[in-house]
C-alpha cells in the first residue's frame, strides 16, 4: 500500500505529463526570457538617452518606447512569477495554519486569479479592439497603440492558465491530506 506522499507524487507526476501543462510551462519560460531581454534593452536604451542628453544630442522616442516595453515586460513575466511562487504575499498567518488549510487557501486564491484573469482578458480584448478600430498611433514612434496593448490579453491569459494549473496540482494535495 502506498503512503500519502507517494500518492501525491504519483498524482503530480501524472498531471505534469499532460501536454497542456508542459506547453504552459514552456510558454511561461519563453515569455519570462523575452521579458528579461526586453528589460535589458530598455535599460540600455535609457542609459543611451541619458548619455545623449549629456552630449546635447536629441533622441526622440526612447522614453515612449521604454514605457510601452514596460507594459510588455510586466504582463509577459506575470505567469512565470506565479509559476515560481514569487508573487508578493503576506504569509505570516498562513505559515501558522495547517497544511490542509494552506492548500484550501491556495486553491481559493488561485480561483480568484482565474476569475480575475478571465475578466481582464475579456476587457483587454475589448480595449485592443477599440484601439484597433479608432486606429490610434503613438506620437513619436508612430506605432499602432493596439499592438502595445496586445500584451495584456496574452500575458493575463497565460497568468490565468498558470493559476488554473496551480489549482489542478493542489487538488490531489487536498485529497491526500483528507486521508
Amino acid at each position: 500500500m502506498m503512503n500519502n506522499n507517494a500518492i501525491v507524487k504519483s498524482n503530480r507526476s501524472s498531471l505534469t505529463d499532460w501536454k497542456i501543462w508542459q506547453l504552459i510551462d514552456r510558454l511561461s519560460t519563453i515569455f519570462h526570457k523575452i521579458s528579461a531581454l526586453v528589460l535589458l534593452f530598455v535599460i540600455v536604451a535609457i542609459w543611451y538617452q541619458i548619455c545623449a542628453r549629456l552630449a546635447h544630442v536629441s533622441v526622440c522616442g526612447i522614453t515612449e518606447a521604454g514605457g510601452y516595453l514596460l507594459i510588455w515586460i510586466s504582463y509577459f513575466a506575470i505567469a512565470s512569477t506565479l509559476k515560481k511562487g514569487r508573487h508578493i504575499k503576506v504569509d505570516l498567518l498562513l505559515r501558522k495554519m495547517s497544511e490542509r488549510v494552506q492548500v484550501v487557501l491556495s486553491i481559493i486564491s488561485n480561483l480568484i486569479c482565474v476569475v480575475f484573469s478571465g475578466i481582464m482578458v475579456w476587457e483587454s480584448i475589448k480595449l485592443v479592439n477599440m484601439y484597433y478600430v479608432i486606429n490610434e498611433i503613438s506620437l513619436f514612434l508612430h506605432v499602432h497603440i493596439y499592438i502595445v496593448y496586445m500584451a495584456l490579453p496574452v500575458g493575463i491569459l497565460l497568468f490565468g492558465l498558470e493559476a488554473l494549473k496551480e489549482i489542478v496540482f493542489a487538488v490531489p494535495l487536498l485529497r491526500s491530506n483528507r486521508k
